[in-house]
């Protein structure tokens, strides 16, 4: 009869000390400099008509010139 080969005793991972977690934790962070951001400085916009004004000076003469162009009376036109 052959022999059994000897048999190995079960390995036991060692025990966690009490204050160590599941999850390691993560490495400390590095501190970075950050600048206070300033917005660049506004240049003025060239003063200019806003699109309601310059339609009015548009349609108003044009409004005004067919108002005294068209006749006043149904009876001057015959």
């Amino acid at each position: 009869m052959p022999e059994a080969p000897p048999v190995a005793p079960p390995v036991v991972p060692p025990a966690p000390s009490p204050g160590a977690s599941a999850h390691p934790a993560p490495p400390a962070a590095h501190r970075i400099a950050l600048h206070n951001y300033r917005m660049p400085p506004r240049k003025k916009p060239a003063p200019r008509l806003s699109p309601v004004t310059l339609t009015l000076l548009v349609t108003a003469p044009a409004v005004l010139g067919a108002a005294l162009l068209r006749s006043r009376s149904g009876s001057r036109s015959r």
